[in-house]
């Protein structure tokens, strides 16, 4: 079974230790997994038949895990004939937080409410001040931001004039999210994050994490989400109201798994690529 492990080159680097935990289990599952940097990718397309190659002209794998925010390429892959891991459908519907929210607000699960801008700007803000402004394509904690007056809001309707945006009621409890990772129809671990110092969660940004305990409202919350999509590797983000109930926030389909490391022993990359090979050994997968 012949895989490549898809990079950006830049990426590849901040996560080299990550990269070589795939390497390692793959090889003890006897899968041939091999780096690729999405810069030494060549697709064509002749008579009418599309083709993905390296430039060094490497055999065609069986299947791909694409690790970066490309949904345009997971779709050439796959009609390159590429089983891939995130498919495309995912990787679009993921890395577009509006479209996102508006399809997971058809399985009727609760959110903040929030006001898209895809064209025009809005002349005045649409919510009571504080609130949050996402990009719809950002992730990772970036170009997100607390608007806390009229002067902010200017500003950054100036800077991201080009771009499409969210903006969302701020959460009761800012600065404090769970992560659920997620693979196939399994829930495999959820992690708490938390920062006392910015209205992000985010580990990255310097906050804290500990495993959760998800309670059985919260697992059969998150399975309605699990169930109506084919997810292979994800992490579903959630937010608490006034309650502490549960408020979807965001899908990541590149998803980091530094915080699952640092407080479980939870081999997650081997999970996945057990995932991925009973995947390809089943004639009914549907990645």
């Amino acid at each position: 079974m012949r895989g490549w492990l898809i990079y950006d080159r830049m990426d590849a680097e901040r996560n080299s230790a990550f990269i070589d935990w795939f390497l390692e289990e793959s090889v003890s599952l006897n899968i041939d997994l091999q780096l690729v940097y999405t810069d030494n990718l060549q697709v064509t397309l002749r008579n009418g038949q599309v083709s993905v190659h390296t430039k060094q002209k490497q055999e065609t794998p069986d299947f791909s895990i694409v690790r970066t925010i490309n949904p345009l390429l997971t779709a050439q892959l796959e009609q390159a004939g590429i089983t891939c891991f995130n498919n495309a459908e995912i990787a679009a519907l993921a890395n577009d937080k509006i479209k996102t929210h508006l399809e997971i607000a058809k399985l009727n699960i609760p959110m903040v409410d929030m006001h898209f801008q895809t064209s025009a700007p809005l002349p005045q803000p649409p919510l009571a001040f504080p609130f949050v402004w996402k990009t719809a394509s950002g992730r990772g904690g970036k170009e997100v931001h607390l608007v806390e007056n009229d002067a902010q809001y200017r500003l950054l309707q100036q800077q991201y004039a080009a771009q499409s945006v969210l903006m969302q009621q701020l959460a009761t409890t800012p600065g404090k999210d769970v992560r659920v990772f997620v693979i196939g129809k399994d829930i495999i671990a959820a992690v708490l994050r938390s920062s006392d110092q910015d209205f992000r969660a985010n580990y990255s940004l310097g906050g804290s994490a500990s495993l959760y305990t998800l309670s059985m409202k919260e697992q059969l919350l998150v399975r309605r989400i699990i169930d109506h999509y084919d997810f292979c590797f994800v992490g579903i983000d959630f937010l608490f109201d006034e309650n502490g109930s549960f408020l979807f926030n965001e899908i990541e389909d590149v998803v980091g798994c530094r915080t699952l490391s640092e407080v479980s022993d939870v081999n997650i990359v081997r999970l996945y690529l057990e995932f991925i090979k009973k995947c390809m050994q089943d004639t009914g997968c549907t990645q």
